[in-house]
């Protein structure tokens, strides 16, 4: 089951009273092995530690991937980031493909509004295959034009644009796309966002 592949930790609250400095506010988390940490993207588009090409660019676009997928409505299901997919006949999916599929999934199901990258953390093999995950980073494209709406770690259209610049598809972004993309309605996709923007800015935090 694809959810049970990856694991995003829990973070605990902690509040606690320093004689100096006051009550202060402190988030903890399962600690990971630090020899099998890995980062498998990060939210400059780097992938698996290797970066991305220098962008020719032109005004406050970047030639490429990047004005095609910006072009239309927003609402529209076309594939236009399809055309820049690999075609292979190799349908084997191997346990590295899964966060880059994943990043890519989470852009195809919101409808293009939002993308979670910055996917580092400790692939759990156990038992069966489990990527347990930790502080990752999600770029999100305002209606509104507003930037770091998820924090300063936030790049928004830029952070999208630099994923897809680095991003090969695998087999399996084209099978997340045909079963949990295509075979469930925009409607009930959408729903889940709806609103997500201005309750996210009303919070108020300083990420």
């Amino acid at each position: 089951n694809a959810k049970d592949l990856i694991l995003e930790l829990f973070c605990l609250q902690y509040t606690v009273h320093d004689t100096n400095l006051g009550m202060l506010g402190t988030l903890v988390e399962k600690q990971l092995d630090p020899n099998k940490y890995t980062k498998w993207n990060d939210n400059c588009g780097t992938v698996d530690g290797k970066k991305a090409p220098e962008i020719e660019t032109v005004g406050e676009l970047s030639r490429g991937t990047f004005g095609i997928l910006e072009e239309g409505d927003e609402e529209d299901e076309s594939d236009s980031e399809d055309e820049y997919e690999e075609n292979t006949e190799d349908d084997h999916i191997r346990l590295e493909d899964i966060p880059q599929a994943f990043s890519h999934f989470t852009y195809r199901y919101t409808k293009r509004k939002l993308l979670v990258c910055d996917l580092q953390g400790v692939l759990n093999n156990s038992s069966q295959p489990l990527f347990e995950m930790t502080d990752p980073v999600i770029h999100f494209r305002s209606r509104h034009g507003r930037k770091n709406v998820f924090g300063r770690t936030d790049h928004g259209s830029k952070g999208i644009h630099n994923f897809f610049h680095t991003h090969k598809c695998s087999p399996l972004c084209r099978m997340l796309t045909r079963r949990w993309v295509h075979q469930i309605g925009a409607q009930e996709r959408m729903s889940h966002l709806d609103g997500l923007e201005e309750r996210v800015s009303n919070l108020h935090c300083d990420f």
